[in-house]
C-alpha cells in the first residue's frame, strides 16, 4: 500500500471517528447528564463553549399535580427553549429525599427514550432521541413523557432536568447553551404545613420578657426556611422590620422571643415556611394579645466586629444585623447572601472582588430600616 493510500485511509477513520464524536448528542447523553445530586454533571461535560444558564434559554417542566397519588401515571411536557434555535435535547431523571429513583419514566413516542441504563440509586434517566431533536418550530420544543408515581407514598420527589438549545452544526462545542432546572413535587406526607403550638392569645406581655415561640411542621424534607414576624395592627401586616428570626434548618421549632419595647393593644405572631418548591409560603398566625412597654424603643443599631475576604467573599461579622441588611464597601452597596445567623454574620459572594492585598476600604452594614453602622476599616492581608 503506497503513502498516498494509506493517508487517505487514516482521514477517513478520522473523520468517521470525529462524526460519531461530533453527532453523539444527537441520539442523547449517556446516563448522569441532569445536574441531580450524585449525577456526573449537566451537559455542559461536553457542550462546554458556555457556562451553564449563561445563555437566553430555558428549560421547563409542565403538568405536575399539585401532590401526587401513589401509583398514578401523569403526563408531563419538558420543553426546552432559545430563540432562534431549531434543534433541541433533554435529559430528565426524578429521585426521592434519598437520592434515589422516585417512580417510573415512561416514553410515549418515538421521540424520547428511556436509557437502560441507570444511576446512582437505581434512577431512571429519560431524554431526546434523535428523532426528536429537531423541532417543527422555531425557538422551542417540547417533549411529551410519563411518570408514574412511586407505588407508596415516599414524601417529596424532585425531578431534575438539562436541556439543550444547540445550533444545529452537528459539533458539540460549537455555541450550544445548556441549561438546567429542577422541581419538586409533594406526597400527602410531604406537603408542607405549620401549627402553632403556643398561643399567646388574649395574654399581656412586657417589653423586655422573653416568650418562647413553639410550632410544629410536616413535610420538613420540602422546607426551605422558617420565618418568624410580628404585627402590632392585628395582623394587617408583618413588615420586616418586625422580623423575629429567620431558619433554614427544618428541625428548629421554637425560638425565645424578646418581646420589643412597641406597645400595641392587638399584636400577632406569624410563623412563615417557604418551601423549597417555591411555592407561597404556608403561615400559621397567633391569636391577638397585647404588648405593655413605654414605647419610644428604637431599632438597634448594626455593630460590625471583624471583616475578612476570601478570593471574591467578604465576610462581615458582628451584631443587631436584619434580615435584608447590604455590605457597603467605599459607600458603595454589596449584595449579600445570608445565611442561618444573619444577625451576626453577613456574606457577599462578589464583596471583595475589587478588594486588593494591600487595599484598605471603609466597611458599613446598612439595615432595611436605614440604620446604619460605623465605618469599619479594613486592609486586605496577603492570602
Amino acid at each position: 500500500m503506497d503513502l498516498s493510500a494509506k493517508r487517505r485511509i487514516q482521514a477517513a477513520i478520522l473523520l468517521l471517528l470525529s462524526s460519531a464524536i461530533a453527532y453523539a448528542s444527537v441520539f442523547g447523553p449517556e446516563p448522569g447528564y441532569t445536574g441531580a445530586p450524585g449525577d456526573l454533571g449537566n451537559c455542559t461535560a461536553c457542550h462546554d463553549q458556555h457556562s451553564v444558564n449563561s445563555g437566553p434559554g430555558s428549560v421547563k417542566l409542565n403538568g405536575l399535580p399539585s401532590i401526587y397519588e401513589p401509583g398514578k401515571a401523569y403526563t408531563l411536557l419538558v420543553t426546552a427553549a432559545q430563540a432562534g434555535r431549531i434543534r433541541f435535547g433533554f435529559q430528565l431523571t426524578v429521585i426521592d429525599a434519598s437520592r434515589k429513583r422516585a417512580g417510573t419514566l415512561t416514553s410515549l413516542d418515538g421521540t424520547t427514550q428511556v436509557l437502560t441504563q441507570t444511576g446512582p440509586g437505581g434512577r431512571q434517566y429519560i431524554e431526546h432521541t434523535q428523532l426528536g431533536a429537531d423541532s417543527p418550530f422555531t425557538g422551542s420544543r417540547t417533549w411529551q413523557i410519563r411518570w408514574t408515581a412511586p407505588d407508596t407514598d415516599v414524601g417529596t420527589v424532585v425531578f431534575y432536568f438539562a436541556g439543550n438549545a444547540t445550533n444545529a452544526s452537528g459539533r458539540q462545542d460549537d455555541d450550544d447553551y445548556i441549561y438546567t432546572n429542577s422541581a419538586f413535587l409533594d406526597s400527602a406526607t410531604g406537603g408542607v404545613t405549620v401549627t402553632l403550638v403556643s398561643n399567646p392569645g388574649g395574654q399581656t406581655l412586657a417589653a423586655g420578657s422573653k416568650y418562647l415561640i413553639d410550632w410544629s411542621t410536616t413535610g420538613d424534607s420540602n422546607i426551605d426556611n422558617i420565618e418568624l414576624r410580628y404585627s402590632t395592627d392585628d395582623g394587617a401586616t408583618f413588615p420586616i422590620s418586625n422580623l423575629i428570626a429567620s431558619i433554614t434548618d427544618p428541625s428548629v421549632s421554637s425560638y425565645e422571643w424578646t418581646v420589643p419595647n412597641t406597645p400595641a393593644a392587638k399584636a400577632r405572631i406569624r410563623v412563615a415556611v417557604g418551601k423549597k418548591s417555591g411555592d407561597a409560603a404556608v403561615p400559621a398566625i397567633s391569636e391577638a394579645f397585647a404588648i405593655s412597654g413605654s414605647g419610644g424603643g428604637s431599632a438597634p443599631v448594626p455593630v460590625i466586629f471583624g471583616v475578612s475576604a476570601s478570593g471574591k467573599k467578604l465576610f462581615v461579622s458582628g451584631e443587631n444585623f436584619m434580615m435584608g441588611a447590604v455590605i457597603e464597601v467605599n459607600g458603595v452597596e454589596k449584595g449579600t447572601n445570608n445565611l442561618e445567623d444573619f444577625s451576626h454574620m453577613l456574606r457577599s459572594k462578589k464583596g471583595a472582588k475589587k478588594i486588593h492585598e494591600g487595599d484598605t476600604v471603609d466597611i458599613t452594614v446598612l439595615n432595611p430600616d436605614n440604620t446604619r453602622s460605623a465605618p469599619f476599616s479594613f486592609t486586605r492581608p496577603p492570602e
